[in-house]
């Protein structure tokens, strides 16, 4: 919540100049006035009016009063003047740069009441820019939220490249941060968002209970490997998983864990595995298929009418209809006609030329064309078309029409153009099921893996040591008896050979102490097994003759490798104290130094101690102790004798 603190009258909450108790507005005089915090964003118009005037007055009596450019342009941003809140959150970014809500205000008005689906990239990298800037000056929820906004509608949304953690990452940790009022009605005031993945997620964040996940949500998540792991406890096991314990016995799985890879493998699959999301397969697409069937023979029909009435590559050639002969034909012609033998003589051969003249050109045409259809009519004057060259064996039928294909370049070209929607539609319907069988392929292969990856994994899981197995074979490596660690045995004896002391040659006895590390990689505390487990911590003091020799270092529980320890040497002439603080040792040391012996936290015992629960009862070596106290003392005798 944008807040702001400013002195105002009691009466009419008017601000009030600095210095000045009488009100300038209603003449109140005010007894006392300290600072009491408002929120420009909800300022009715008259008292934006009112602020506006004094910050106005603030800045002329000192240009670099950054708190009152500041409140201006909160009071701009309330009033939606983004480009005065602009203005105003600059000067105040240039003269403070170290304020981050500055810069996360600043980037607020930078939206100016817009959709970030509609803000260009170069504005929105510049708007991502003053929210990287505030979040590193310090981490708040509104910070990361209006970042998930920006980057989930400016970037995903539009199918650009995140850079940096993705939306669904930052809403992971927007999810372990403390809550602060009214962040998201702010955001959602000043920034138009229509993305539907968006406003479900800043409902979560505004109403604090999380919301299920839905299955676009997991798969977004598998996509983007973003699985998190934080907060769950490993479940269907003993009760030794939720507690670490220290069984008697070794269990099954000691054996096991002498292995490098196997102790790996328990810290990868401490946690249950997510179920997989398996991806639907796509359908065929039959309705296209029918399209295409009706689609592709009235295609052909259509081109063979413009082949044909083009005559382009198709001739059709018609008949001589007649049947009489020449004879008959003559009698019906000039038989009413008185002719001289020579005139008839002439007609006749007229008609004899005129019907070699037709069987010339059939001739003709059938040699330059393909016969694919024949046309006949029969006594009763009915029309019958033959298809691709056959002739009629019906005696009364008469060939009337004749449609061929020429033989030349021509006819192929037309024949492909008639046959054109044919193969078009053949080939659109190859590539539509081509495609999509494909998809269904590459689909089913991924859900394969996927679920064979679950498999797998959930078989770990349920196979993978206990918790109390993995600390018992930690305290096991760490004991006096460990065979694991070769030519060395125990660290205590690693490290005198490493520093060339020899154990006999001790005034007192050795510390040996050394615990989990609840710490996480950041230096936080952390109460997640994978973090408590994978690092000991162990501290070897080591009482010399003259000096006091602090060795320690951590131990990574995957390794079987324990790497030298750093080393400190204290002569006992600078010791001047040594006393318990906590579960800390502390050596104070000439000059006002001291060194720090770490001891297991809250009291708890080491992994593995050299002295039994009964302080007279030495149970594993007569020179080397885990008991802090019988250390100190004999410590503090060392010094003082020394002296």
């Amino acid at each position: 919540m944008a807040q702001l603190k400013v002195l105002h009258c009691k009466t009419c909450t008017a601000p009030l100049p600095e210095g000045v108790l009488k009100c300038p507005k209603c003449g109140t005089v005010n007894k006392l006035a300290t600072p009491e915090a408002v929120n420009p964003l909800k300022f009715t118009k008259d008292m934006a009016a009112e602020y506006i005037q004094y910050f106005q007055e603030a800045t002329k009596k000192n240009p670099k009063d950054t708190n009152s450019l500041f409140g201006m342009g909160l009071v701009y941003l309330g009033l939606k003047n983004y480009e005065l809140a602009q203005r105003n959150f600059k000067e105040a970014v240039d003269l403070s740069p170290l304020e981050p809500d500055t810069y996360y205000y600043y980037a607020l008005s930078l939206f100016e009441g817009k959709n970030p689906a509609h803000i260009e990239p170069g504005k929105a990298n510049k708007i991502e820019e003053w929210l990287h800037t505030a979040s590193n000056y310090q981490p708040k929820r509104k910070y990361l939220t209006l970042l998930l906004v920006l980057r989930q509608c400016a970037f995903v949304g539009r199918g650009l490249q995140v850079k940096g953690e993705q939306p669904l990452e930052l809403m992971e940790s927007i999810r372990k941060m403390m809550p602060e009022a009214d962040d998201v009605a702010e955001i959602r005031q000043h920034v138009q968002i229509t993305d539907a993945q968006t406003n479900k997620w800043l409902d979560e964040i505004q109403s604090g209970v999380k919301k299920a996940e839905s299955k676009a949500d997991r798969e977004r998540r598998y996509s983007q490997q973003t699985y998190s792991y934080v907060g769950r406890i490993p479940i269907g096991r003993d009760k030794d998983d939720e507690e670490l314990t220290y069984p008697d016995d070794p269990g099954r799985s000691i054996q096991r864990l002498e292995n490098e890879g196997e102790r790996e493998m328990f810290f990868d699959f401490m946690y249950q595995p997510d179920e997989p999301v398996i991806i639907g397969l796509p359908h065929y697409p039959w309705g296209k298929l029918l399209k295409h069937l009706i689609l592709m023979p009235l295609g052909v029909f259509i081109m063979l009418i413009i082949m044909v009435s083009t005559n382009f590559g198709m001739m059709e050639r018609e008949l001589d209809k007649e049947t009489r002969t020449v004879q008959q034909e003559y009698n019906e012609r000039f038989g009413k006609r008185k002719l001289s033998a020579a005139e008839k003589k002439q007609k006749i051969a007229e008609i004899k030329a005129k019907r070699a003249e037709e069987a010339r050109l059939d001739s003709i045409f059938n040699a330059d064309y393909y016969i694919y259809a024949r046309t006949y009519k029969t006594a009763d004057d009915e029309t019958k078309n033959y298809w691709f060259g056959a002739d009629s064996t019906d005696p009364t039928e008469t060939p009337i029409l004749l449609t061929g294909i020429d033989k030349s370049w021509k006819g192929l070209v037309a024949i492909g153009l008639v046959l054109l929607p044919l193969i078009i539609g053949i080939l659109r319907i190859l590539v539509n099921f081509g495609r999509v069988s494909y998809e269904r392929h590459q689909i089913s292969e991924e859900n394969t893996a996927r679920q064979m990856d679950y498999n797998a994994a959930m078989f770990n899981f349920q196979d993978r040591p206990s918790i109390a197995d993995y600390v018992l074979f930690c305290r096991n490596y760490l004991s006096k008896d460990s065979n694991l660690l070769s030519h060395t045995g125990d660290p205590v004896t690693k490290a005198l050979q490493d520093n060339r002391i020899d154990e006999l040659d001790m005034a007192g006895k050795i510390l040996f102490v050394n615990y989990f590390d609840d710490e996480d990689e950041d230096g936080n505390y952390s109460e997640e097994p994978h973090d408590i487990l994978s690092r000991v911590y162990y501290v070897v003091a080591i009482p010399q003759r003259d000096k006091l020799t602090l060795l320690h270092n951590y131990w990574d529980t995957t390794s079987n490798q324990i790497t030298s320890c750093d080393a400190e040497n204290i002569f006992y002439r600078q010791i001047t104290g040594v006393q318990k603080k906590g579960n800390e040792i502390h050596i104070e040391k000439v000059g006002g130094e001291r060194s720090v012996i770490v001891l297991p936290p809250e009291n708890q015992p080491s992994l593995f101690s050299y002295q039994s629960e009964f302080h007279e009862v030495i149970s594993y070596s007569n020179t080397r102790t885990s008991d802090p106290q019988e250390f100190i003392d004999a410590l503090s005798a060392l010094a003082a004798a020394y002296k």
